[in-house]
């Protein structure tokens, strides 16, 4: 509790991270009138929407590993507060509705069909109107506004300990935290880093370069609460049949972003400052789930009224899984950074260059 709590009070970007967070769950709140059109649809809708922010959030968790390609002599340790950003690159920001192949239950806008990401600007989407059977309309909304906000932070404490071998092993986490009635996050993290240095008989004898090859897992797990109620499926509420067997009272976002990257490094370290670079890949897994009952409306002849009742409510609704950024396959990062050291402590600063790009600072106390 106390480590909690003081990480609460001195690492900023829990604020962000948490603000992040809860902005997202906002905004799928809203999303959840899609049901509107079926499950199917709206697990489209669902990937379409955020996926930016789930590789954003990839991105940040394959960064902070190293600030130095020298591993610890065996006994050495580190204990460091890292923070990563990600941004969510220009054309992460809005997708087509046309290229979602959405079913033709789904109504499409004559005019532009070019809508908002989460990461996207705050301004509403298309139009899309809902019909069951191509002709029974039981909705007519707009598809949601994005937040605004084109980053994720993921801040995070790490420690590295030194082997035989010039061989180090690392430990990350960030501590589960509950963010009020919102939901909760946390994560964590192993990887290793090996000198390739003292196998290159050549490189062996210049003292201030550095050469290692380093690996890294870390997964970020979160749940949010939600809110959808048969009531909030467009200006014309779907009346409510269900029966006490069907309660929306226990919705849930899942959220589960795993990260893995492998990098060839380099540095040279100085007296008091250190410059170093890595070359290497990342890939990033999301799984995304909707647990509890979710409103679908349904049509009950002869009444032509939207109605969700037992049968159309849908426990469950959706499984996602996204790979890698927007599907691509993986890409290298390139990646650029410098450390200074006073004595025990220190400061670090680097810049990762891919299609999401990540700036990662931290502060740490290292014994070599």
């Amino acid at each position: 509790m106390k480590r909690v709590k003081f990480l609460s009070k001195n690492f900023f970007l829990i604020i962000l991270f948490s603000c992040c967070s809860i902005s997202l769950t906002a905004q799928i709140s809203t999303l959840g009138e899609f049901f509107a059109g079926g499950v199917s649809d709206a697990g489209k809708l669902f990937e379409a929407y955020i996926t930016p922010w789930a590789n954003a959030i990839g991105t940040s968790l394959s960064g902070g590993w190293y600030n130095t390609a020298k591993p610890h002599k065996l006994g050495g340790f580190d204990i460091t507060l890292t923070a990563n950003i990600a941004f969510v690159p220009e054309d992460a920001k809005s997708f087509d509705l046309a290229d979602l192949g959405l079913s033709t239950n789904v109504d499409l806008p004559s005019g532009s069909t070019m809508a908002p990401t989460v990461a996207g600007e705050t301004t509403s989407g298309p139009e899309l109107t809902y019909l069951i059977d191509g002709q029974y309309e039981v909705a007519s909304l707009n598809t949601p506004q994005g937040t605004g906000v084109g980053l994720m932070a993921t801040p995070m404490v790490q420690l590295g300990l030194g082997l035989v071998k010039g061989t180090e092993i690392n430990f990350r986490f960030f501590p589960n935290v509950k963010l009020g009635k919102y939901g909760k996050l946390g994560l964590w993290g192993i990887g290793g880093k090996h000198s390739i240095k003292q196998w290159i008989p050549a490189l062996d004898k210049v003292p201030v370069l550095n050469l290692s090859l380093m690996a890294g897992y870390t997964k970020f797990s979160s749940s949010f609460n939600l809110s959808v109620a048969p009531e909030d499926i467009d200006s014309r509420p779907a009346f409510d049949r269900t029966t006490d067997a069907i309660s929306f009272d226990d919705q849930t976002l899942d959220l589960t972003v795993k990260s893995f990257t492998m990098n060839i490094l380099v540095s040279a370290n100085l007296p008091i400052v250190c410059f170093y670079g890595g070359l290497g890949i990342a890939n990033t897994k999301t799984e995304l789930g909707l647990a509890g009952y979710y409103p679908i409306p349904t049509i009950v002849l002869p009444s032509t009224t939207p109605e969700v009742n037992d049968n159309s409510a849908t426990k469950d609704p959706v499984s996602l899984e996204i790979e890698n950024n927007d599907g691509k396959p993986t890409k290298p990062r390139i990646n650029v950074g410098m450390r200074l050291k006073f004595g025990p402590v220190t400061i670090h600063g680097d810049y990762t260059y891919a299609h999401y790009s990540n700036v990662t600072a931290g502060l740490g106390i290292s014994f070599r």
